[in-house]
């Protein structure tokens, strides 16, 4: 097999230098950067591609920036040369992978540019693509033939999870939750007084991947903070108050929303871990932090599309209405299943993530070689275990064995 790493010349690239040079396998690196004369025999098929998709969700984080994108000339005029480059770097990501002709490509993430575009190219060519991102847990990285986030391989199906380790030989221990740093254009606030009972809600970076793809309802923060007052004070419960949190690597800070309601209140200096622990329970588009409060043993209500949106282990509420189903159902006790938590995060931890204590630590490296060759816990679970995952379907392909022995 012949696996080819593309990145521009970033942190990954340094990354995946380190990979490339250990990894025992045909592994080489590829950082984009002058045009490819070859690219001239491709444009026609660039100029055939649709990139439709790719702008609107270019749009919304230009948007979520800055305001000014929703001037529809500015945004037209945008989209217009965004597509030619676009074009451009497709006609030169197929001669590259004419001209190495791997077997299979790595990328991070795959959902952001320039590398959705690379990932776009791959697949018209028939050559898969292996994706990179920042791990589920603490300490750990994920790469995954099939996508990040909502469009991981994960199965949401809970049977799946609940028949997973049939004989109890794995166990899982909670890691500590590492605190997020705030950039430095954040100020600094003092942590807040809590109320006694409150529902939290933290904000996520409204241009990041898990916003842009994949939240259907939620198009921004203010939304977020809009359609959960309107909905806790459906509950008539005037002891239930709201905390936010803005999220420390964004530069904005919500002031107009600081005081526009009385059961709303801000809690920026407060960690993280203390108002998920104090909490009556967290909603959450789709952020890591309802993974750790899943940890923490708190109920959660997911608002957008979560890889941990699994029957049993969240509540998910798709429009404003079943948010308050979801919170009344919260109010008459419902209870995540337990079983079901241990045994999912004990998947992710012996089965899905990569553990990296440091990048060229050389359990990583080992790691990283058994996940894209196949050979680790992950390519051979279905394999091995066919009473338990050969029963289930996913939400993105037919079985999970099409995906760990790449057969969809």
């Amino acid at each position: 097999m012949n696996y080819l790493f593309i990145t521009r010349k970033n942190v990954h690239a340094r990354y995946y230098k380190i990979l490339t040079a250990r990894l025992n396998i045909n592994a080489q690196l590829y950082i984009t950067g002058l045009p490819k004369l070859t690219s001239l025999l491709y444009l026609k098929k660039a100029f055939a591609a649709d990139f439709s998709h790719i702008m609107q969700e270019q749009l919304k984080r230009k948007r979520a920036v800055n305001p000014i994108w929703n001037s529809t000339s500015l945004s037209n005029l945008y989209t217009t040369v965004l597509t030619g480059i676009e074009r451009l770097r497709y006609a030169k990501a197929i001669a590259v992978l004419a001209d190495k002709k791997p077997d299979t490509v790595v990328i991070w993430n795959g959902r952001k540019l320039p590398n959705v575009t690379v990932d776009m190219a791959a697949k018209s060519l028939g050559i898969n693509v292996f994706y990179f991102e920042n791990g589920l847990l603490p300490q750990t990285v994920s790469l995954d033939p099939k996508g990040v986030n909502y469009s991981s391989s994960l199965s949401n199906d809970p049977k799946f999870y609940l028949e997973f380790d049939p004989n109890n030989e794995l166990e899982f221990s909670a890691p500590d939750i590492v605190p997020r740093s705030n950039i430095k254009k954040r100020q600094k606030f003092q942590p807040a007084a809590l109320p006694e009972r409150f529902i939290f809600v933290p904000f996520q970076v409204p241009h990041d991947t898990q916003i842009v793809c994949y939240s259907p309802w939620i198009n921004s923060m203010e939304m977020l903070y809009d359609e959960v007052i309107k909905a806790v004070k459906k509950l008539n419960d005037p002891s239930l108050k709201v905390v936010f949190k803005e999220h420390p690597s964004w530069h904005k800070h919500y002031s107009s929303l600081y005081n526009k309601d009385e059961i709303g209140l801000f809690a920026n200096g407060n960690s993280t871990a203390e108002l998920i622990e104090k909490a009556q329970a967290v909603v959450t588009i789709n952020s890591t932090v309802g993974m750790e409060s899943l940890l923490m043993g708190k109920r959660v209500i997911t608002l957008g599309n979560a890889c941990y949106n699994i029957e049993g282990l969240v509540l998910t509420a798709i429009d404003g209405p079943q948010l308050v189903n979801r919170l009344l159902k919260l109010d008459k006790g419902w209870q995540a299943n337990n079983v079901l938590c241990e045994k999912f995060f004990t998947y992710l931890k012996h089965v899905y993530c990569i553990p990296r204590v440091n990048k060229d630590d050389a359990d990583h490296i080992e790691a990283v070689e058994k996940r894209l060759t196949g050979s680790d816990a992950f390519s051979r679970y279905d394999r091995e275990d066919d009473s338990i995952a050969s029963k289930h379907s996913d939400r993105h392909h037919p079985t999970i064995q099409h995906v760990l022995l790449g057969q969809n």
